[in-house]
């Protein structure tokens, strides 16, 4: 065979080649896309602190694709989501986002729950183009300022305030209050929106107490808040340590006029604790509807079906709101998957009807999808929405 006709076989094998390779997609194949998959990652605390709480979140968000799954899937492919454990560690959250992207070759980052980590994903995702989609966790730096890649739905911690706040002062009259918070990522912009909106309704702020996350005794605190007997109690709490902060009230037999917080007040575990202490006396901030109404009964099925042993709270409820989203992005992003289309198809959102939030409305200027939260209260012992949808202005 001469150089040249050798030379002219392995271009034509060359070409064979590859047109083969564009036949059977594997060209164009995108990390996470098979011809009958979609393959995502979150990271979760599974263990730890809030584990008892946030493995609500993916556990019915899973519920919702075994459903979308049973149905056929979307677009011929079923949705794969695998959850690695962090135990609600910045570092190992860090690391579990690299292995799913670098190793696992996931297509999206999906999910999660805790401010603290998702903080920590953030900086392996940012300068990436790996979707990182719907944690739970009302952080600023998530969407301010807007990344192409980082969605979110749980309204920043800093609106939950702003909404709730004038909302409570308007059923009940305050003079004074003391808020009390812990020291994780992006206290300072919820804080300060709160303390804005109780001194502008002229609220005397007695006491600003920062508490570290690692605090176990609240009893110290509470004695405190006791000596100001304030009006309105603001805490900025995760469910489980607003439980043992109400707990430890009432073994020191004291409560005030009224209290608030953020949406964690709206999740069972601190029903629980506050059922009867919170009784007609709290209003929090809810972005999802709770379990117990009407409009909640096809996640709350979805449970009964797939999730058995797992109860619904707000958590659960939040995880079908995030899963539900999902599958309208991927959906509107047709058969021939990619990144860059579930973003454009995230970005074409507007309107969007879960039937448990608000509306949800996404553009490539705004990546928050909620704008609103229901007031919700404590009455005979389960959560009610007691008003209309409060938004404020994005």
């Amino acid at each position: 065979m001469t150089h040249l006709h050798k030379k002219s076989t392995i271009k034509s094998l060359a070409m064979v080649t590859a047109a083969i390779v564009l036949s059977t997609g594997l060209a164009r194949a995108e990390p996470g896309i098979t011809k009958d998959e979609i393959h995502i990652g979150g990271t979760l605390g599974i263990t730890g602190p809030i584990a008892a709480i946030c493995t609500s979140v993916v556990e019915a968000a899973q519920a919702h694709f075994k459903k979308i799954n049973d149905a056929g899937g979307i677009n011929g492919r079923k949705i794969r989501y695998e959850v690695l454990d962090d135990a609600y560690s910045a570092q190992r959250s860090i690391g579990n986002a690299r292995r799913l992207i670098e190793q696992d070759k996931v297509f999206a980052i999906f999910a999660g729950c805790g401010t603290a980590t998702a903080a920590a994903v953030l900086t392996v995702v940012e300068n990436t183009d790996v979707p990182y989609l719907f944690p739970y966790a009302g952080l600023d730096k998530l969407i301010q300022p807007v990344k192409k890649n980082v969605y979110s739905l749980v309204p920043l911690y800093s609106d939950q305030m702003s909404a709730i706040i004038p909302y409570v002062l308007s059923k009940s009259p305050t003079k004074t209050a003391v808020m009390e918070s812990v020291n994780i990522a992006g206290h300072e912009g919820w804080r300060k929106a709160a303390r804005e909106k109780l001194e502008a309704a002229g609220v005397n702020v007695q006491l600003d107490l920062l508490i570290d996350i690692q605090a176990a005794d609240r009893a110290p605190y509470v004695l405190q808040i006791k000596e100001k007997n304030p009006d309105l109690l603001l805490m900025m709490e995760s469910a489980p340590n607003a439980a043992r902060f109400v707990i430890e009230m009432q073994r020191q037999n004291w409560k005030p006029k009224m209290m608030t917080g953020y949406a964690t007040l709206t999740d069972e575990t601190f029903l629980k604790a506050a059922a009867e202490t919170m009784e007609g006396i709290m209003i929090a901030p809810g972005f999802v509807l709770p379990p117990t109404v009407p409009q909640s009964k096809g996640c709350v099925d979805e449970l009964a079906v797939y999730k058995k042993d797992l109860a619904p709270t707000h958590f659960s409820m939040y995880g079908c709101l995030a899963a539900k989203v999902m599958v309208e992005a991927l959906r509107r992003a047709g058969p021939d998957l990619t990144r860059a289309k579930l973003i454009n198809a995230l970005d074409s959102i507007k309107d969007y009807d879960s039937g448990i939030s608000g509306k949800v409305n996404f553009s490539a200027q705004q990546h928050m999808g909620l704008d609103s939260v229901f007031p919700v209260a404590i009455e005979k012992g389960q959560f009610k929405v007691v008003g209309a949808p409060i938004q404020w202005k994005k």
